[in-house]
């Protein structure tokens, strides 16, 4: 029986189900076909009832995705997760303002049914938006209490959740393995479980495509406590034979096959064990890692080439990539690796949203950033104006002023001359501070000659820093302001460059990707690199393969980023291994790749 047949079956009997799809089976294809069905069947019957099909996405990116393929059905809602618990619990701001106070006293370890804070004396009103920095005292809400929030609501209001289940009898969930367990545990328990008459879920993704640590991963307890239904989809309409042989291997709970009516290549894969020397009884750890980098490149460089001389294109939008595991080595590899530590110690791992997916106010203002409801590009920032200079794009050059800049645009004309030398001087010297200076003196540039209108948000960011630290009597206030004085001196004293080297890596003019970019995309051909020494405390090759990892969460983590990494190559695989593995590691290797190539570093370049 056909996936779709599989899933309206459930559909008929009121039953909520989870889809586990393998990478590359049409996912979202399944999840779109499912919609299409609730259209046709019971379309009239949710328009009669003013009622709403709900689909949840993960990212903006996918929302809009969704939409396109639905041609903006009016009876169908898509929404992000935060969008559509926001929107439930949001008309309810006396219940909200009470459960803020409590998640408030929780967040400073008081026993609320003791005491509270007082906030319901202090605020009128809970405030959320995308952009939103938690400030409790005035109401304001970060991502992750929308969250909370809701589950609270949920359990501590089962009105709340009859009246949600009445207004959207659908609700499907896309990517569900990166969905926060407090979310899962609310919709679940909470909104479902109460309301099972009325209300059916569906959950659609891959429990071994889980690369966030906020997200749930796997659904497979509430499949076996009968509250959801188990479908699975084993078809693999992306890679080649031999890598959905690899990924077979990989993973327990699919045997994905690719459909007999669709003509897919042998393909290779292949994995390289590069051999480091042995480590002296008396060296330290950290000075032994990073005597074997100059080895490392040298071996990364000439595995690079000799692929080059077989086809591979590496070039600028390729069809081959270089995915390397984690954020900090692409952006070394890529020119931006102080840049991304900075970012690194103020945020932690929200640093790739703050500066890779430019979701910072000093990142955007540098680089330009995505529209969230469109998710194209929004050329705001300073490089976009650069880029078009050098294009001579000049056009787009007066009206990038006109829009984002505090000059006399208006009066502006490009058929005058003085006009056009007033642009040009002003953008020539502002380029070459941007490849010889720091980002203080591009920033203090761009401001004096009033290029670009300075946002809110760093004003308020430069008044909130410009206090006397002594002064501050909360200590979790004082700890935040001192990291954030210290992340804008770091920032502001950096050479500007790695700010143009970010820029092209975003705009894909490189080759390089990483773990949270490779989610969904494919490629002709991938060269994976992986390097035991890159992120000790999340990710451990050799400890996975060999079946010693001690971490379950770890070796988790790491099974997932192999999996994921693996299944985006469509024809070849390469798998570089820098860090060497040992015996046991390479005992499963061999009987993993056992359709395909095994090599030393040596027998790689010499017998291919």
């Amino acid at each position: 029986m056909k996936t779709i047949e599989q899933i309206i079956n459930l559909i008929e009997q009121q039953k909520s189900f989870v889809l586990e799809a393998g990478a590359g089976s049409g996912k979202t294809y399944t999840l779109i076909q499912t919609i299409n069905y609730l259209i046709e069947k019971k379309g009239n019957d949710i328009k009669f009832r003013n009622q709403k099909i709900v689909c949840i996405t993960y990212t903006n990116v996918a929302k809009n995705e969704i939409l396109e393929r639905l041609e903006n059905n009016s009876i169908v809602l898509v929404s992000t997760i935060h969008e559509f618990l926001w929107s439930c619990i949001k008309p309810y701001n006396k219940q909200l303002v009470i459960e803020l106070d409590k998640l408030n006293t929780l967040k400073h370890n008081i026993n609320p049914d003791k005491f509270q804070l007082g906030l319901i004396d202090r605020i009128t009103e809970v405030l959320y938006d995308d952009s939103s920095y938690r400030e409790f005292e005035k109401g304001q809400l970060h991502h992750d209490d929308v969250i909370t929030l809701s589950k609270q609501m949920f359990e501590c209001y089962p009105l709340l959740s009859k009246m949600i289940a009445d207004k959207f009898p659908y609700i499907l969930v896309d990517e569900y393995q990166d969905t926060a367990v407090e979310t899962i545990s609310a919709l679940i328990n909470s909104l479902l479980q109460n309301n099972k008459k009325n209300l059916l879920m569906g959950f659609y993704g891959d429990s071994y495509q889980k690369i966030y640590d906020t997200g749930v991963g796997s659904l497979q307890p509430f499949v076996e406590k009968d509250k959801l239904s188990l479908v699975t989809k084993e078809e693999n309409y992306r890679s080649s034979e031999n890598v959905v042989k690899l990924l077979n291997k990989i993973r327990s709970n699919i045997n994905q096959k690719i459909p007999n009516d669709v003509k897919r290549k042998k393909g290779n894969v292949t994995f390289i064990n590069c051999v480091n020397r042995p480590k002296g009884s008396k060296e330290k750890v950290l000075d032994y890692e990073n005597s074997l980098i100059p080895q490392k490149e040298e071996d990364f460089s000439k595995v690079v080439q000799k692929l080059e001389s077989h086809g591979w294109n590496f070039g600028e939008d390729s069809e081959d990539k270089i995915l390397i595991i984690t954020n900090n080595r692409v952006a070394q590899r890529a020119g931006f690796g102080d840049l991304y530590k900075i970012f690194s110690m103020r945020y932690g791992e929200g640093a790739n949203e703050a500066l890779l997916k430019r979701q910072n106010a000093f990142s955007s203002f540098f680089i330009g950033s995505i529209d969230k409801k469109t998710s194209k590009e929004r050329d705001v920032g300073i490089e976009h104006l650069i880029s078009y200079w050098l294009k001579k794009n000049y056009n787009n050059v007066f009206q990038f002023l006109k829009r984002n800049s505090r000059t006399s645009t208006s009066s502006l004309s490009l058929n005058a001359h003085s006009d056009k030398k007033k642009i040009r001087d002003s953008i020539e010297i502002l380029n070459t501070l941007c490849i010889s200076n720091t980002v203080i003196n591009v920033f203090n540039y761009v401001l004096e000659n009033s290029l670009l209108f300075l946002p809110k948000y760093i004003v308020d960011f430069q008044n909130k820093i410009d206090v006397d630290i002594a002064s501050i009597e909360d200590n979790e206030n004082r700890e935040r302001i001192q990291k954030d004085k210290k992340f804008y001196n770091d920032l502001m004293h950096l050479p500007y460059i790695q700010f143009r080297n970010l820029f092209e890596h975003i705009q894909n003019h490189t080759v390089f990707s990483t773990k949270h970019g490779t989610k969904g995309e494919e490629y002709r051909n991938v060269l994976l690199i992986i390097d035991d020494t890159s992120w000790k405390q999340k990710y451990n090759f050799q400890n996975f393969l060999n079946d010693t990892e001690g971490d379950k969460e770890r070796k988790l983590r790491t099974q997932n980023l192999f999996y994921v990494s693996c299944s985006r190559a469509k024809e070849n695989l390469v798998i570089l291994s820098l860090s060497e593995m040992n015996q046991e590691a390479m005992s499963k290797i061999r009987e993993w790749f056992i359709d395909g190539a095994v090599y030393s570093i040596d027998e790689y370049l010499v017998h291919t």
